[in-house]
């Protein structure tokens, strides 16, 4: 028992005051970070808006493909029901960018 405190209150010192050496070092410079141009930022902002989109569209596919096991008036609501999703979502993904 005071073996494992004494390993627990070791470790623990070891730990911190790696932590403050670390986090007080003055070796690390720290860099100017650039504002992103016009051309950069919307860049990013249609990247953003193109991975949103591939999400909506991947979560579709696999609420698609569950309405392959179902026949009937079953399919016809499971496919009504995807493809009102993906507009739903696709609407909601395109509000924070309508201006």
């Amino acid at each position: 028992m005071k073996r494992a405190i004494l390993v627990a209150l070791g470790t623990g010192a070891i730990i911190t005051s790696a932590a403050a050496l670390t986090v007080g070092s003055p070796s690390f410079a720290s860099r100017a970070v650039a504002a992103p141009d016009d051309f950069s930022r919307a860049r990013i902002a249609l990247a953003a808006r193109e991975a949103h989109r591939e999400m909506i569209e991947a979560r579709y596919r696999a609420v698609r493909a569950q309405c392959d096991a179902l026949k009937g008036l079953q399919l016809d609501d499971c496919l009504i029901a995807a493809h009102a999703f993906r507009g739903r979502a696709l609407l909601e993904a395109q509000a924070p960018y309508v201006r």
